[in-house]
């Protein structure tokens, strides 16, 4: 081993290429900081009116010549039709018809209502104008007495009374009667007096 050498140094040729690229790289700073030769004059183009412009560290607008064109360019149109810095044109839309829209005919349907049942009318029996005043005869056909405004009636089961009224039953204390032109439940009962013990 060495006396010199010191452990983790870097050897003798590492520090050699270190120190070289480090002299490169302070060349090439200091050629790009390095002043520039002042520029050549221009000289004016014929036909120019202006005078010909020193070229310094910036330009001058003024100083710059007329840019004139030996043959013509041609007519040139008023209206460009293409615009050149887009990439393309966009066609002018073409508007569509639109179909109008169906109205949907909407059928409106309500529920079905019941058929109204007429309430029926009550029949009302015509009023009996006759008082029952007794009962007679056998107990297998027996025959009522009837009175009104003083004419007396005697009449059996199925009888027609005045042309409108049925005698249906005789019972043992009442008689009852039926009216012609109506339904058969439709009766109307009198009471019979019991006669005296």
């Amino acid at each position: 081993m060495k006396p010199s050498a010191v452990a983790g140094a870097p050897p003798k040729s590492h520090l050699r290429l270190l120190l070289l690229l480090l002299a490169s790289a302070a060349g090439i700073a200091a050629l790009s900081l390095w002043p520039m030769s002042p520029p050549e004059t221009i000289s004016p183009l014929k036909g120019g009116d202006r005078p010909p412009a020193q070229r310094s560290g910036a330009l001058d607008p003024e100083s710059v010549p007329e840019l004139r064109l030996a043959a013509g360019r041609g007519a040139v149109k008023d209206e460009v039709g293409r615009d050149v810095f887009r990439f393309y044109s966009s066609p002018t839309p073409t508007p569509t018809k639109v179909p109008p829209t169906p109205t949907p005919a909407v059928e409106y349907t309500f529920p079905s209502l019941p058929t109204p049942v007429p309430t029926p009318t009550p029949i009302v029996p015509p009023p009996f104008p006759f008082k029952a005043i007794g009962k007679f005869g056998p107990k297998d056909g027996p025959i009522v007495a009837l009175e009104q405004a003083g004419r007396l009636i005697n009449a059996r089961e199925g009888d027609v009374v005045d042309n409108h009224f049925i005698v249906r039953k005789i019972n043992r204390e009442s008689v009852d009667f039926g009216f012609v032109g109506l339904p058969p439940e439709i009766t109307r009962r009198l009471p019979i007096p019991l006669p005296y013990p």
